[in-house]
């Protein structure tokens, strides 16, 4: 494995990118100095995008991004000295469940809320899922006893609260809608226009105010193309993946299916 460099920049990133960045040469160096694995709290959509962007793995080392579950939109980043096999077993995350009162339905929000009630930081905790009994929510292991312990209400209501083995999780499916539309092509704002229903200048001014993200990535540029499962983030109107591209109608014009988290 040998002595480790921190990566160098060599692009022009702004402060949070650079911190960003400090902290994952940290991890590099922690794995490096103590031969053994080292794990990053939960990174967000954001935070995973600038790793790919701007980040080079170093060679010599087995890394794994992991949040408790496939398609985990927060994750943690694992380090492993290059003779250990990166495995999910050993990524320090626990899930645990929350069961509410059928009369109650609580929203992501109350969850989070109560959790950072409690002192506890964002970057500690991954995916809230919710179904109609309740929610998991997934954590850094070291203070999973803690959540299990000192939460016994969420927004007035009553909750059971236990710790989940991770072999027996199976995530619940996400809550969506689905909805087809025409759009002329394929730039981010004729995209954006048909999925939202609203006027190119309105969707302008969207794009231009930094409103939108596109794969958790901010884009200026509406002139940006869509492809068929990229995600759309949308300030004050939500998630939005665009699930299917199909045919061109008489005038050219494309049909689309655009699917919603709600």
């Amino acid at each position: 494995m040998g002595d480790y460099h921190p990566f160098v920049y060599e692009v022009d990133m702004n402060t949070n990118h650079k911190l960003l960045i400090a902290r994952i040469n940290d991890l590099f160096s922690l794995c490096d100095k103590h031969c053994e694995m080292k794990c990053s709290d939960f990174l967000d959509g954001g935070e995973l995008a600038v790793i790919e962007d701007e980040f080079q793995i170093p060679y010599g080392y087995n890394t794994l991004f992991f949040g408790g579950y496939e398609n985990a939109e927060r994750k943690v980043l694992c380090v492993f000295p290059e003779w250990q096999e990166s495995e999910e077993s050993e990524v320090p995350i626990s899930v645990i469940r929350f069961d509410v009162p059928k009369f109650r339905k609580l929203t992501h929000r109350d969850y989070l809320g109560t959790l950072m009630s409690l002192g506890i930081d964002r970057s500690k905790t991954g995916d809230i899922l919710t179904d109609d009994e309740g929610a998991y929510v997934f954590v850094i292991s070291d203070i999973a006893e803690y959540v299990a312990r000192n939460v016994n209400k969420i927004a007035n209501a009553g909750v059971n609260t236990k710790i989940v083995d991770m072999a027996d999780f199976i995530p619940p499916k996400p809550k969506t809608t689905e909805k087809m539309c025409v759009c002329a092509s394929l730039r981010l704002d004729a995209v954006v226009a048909a999925t939202l229903n609203i006027s190119r200048g309105n969707t302008e001014k969207l794009i231009s105010s930094g409103y939108v993200k596109l794969n958790h990535r901010e884009v200026l540029d509406r002139s940006k193309q869509v492809g068929e499962g990229d995600l759309l983030s949308i300030r004050n109107y939500g998630r939005f993946i665009l699930k299917d591209i199909g045919n061109n109608t008489r005038k050219g014009r494309l049909h689309i299916t655009v699917e919603k988290f709600v």
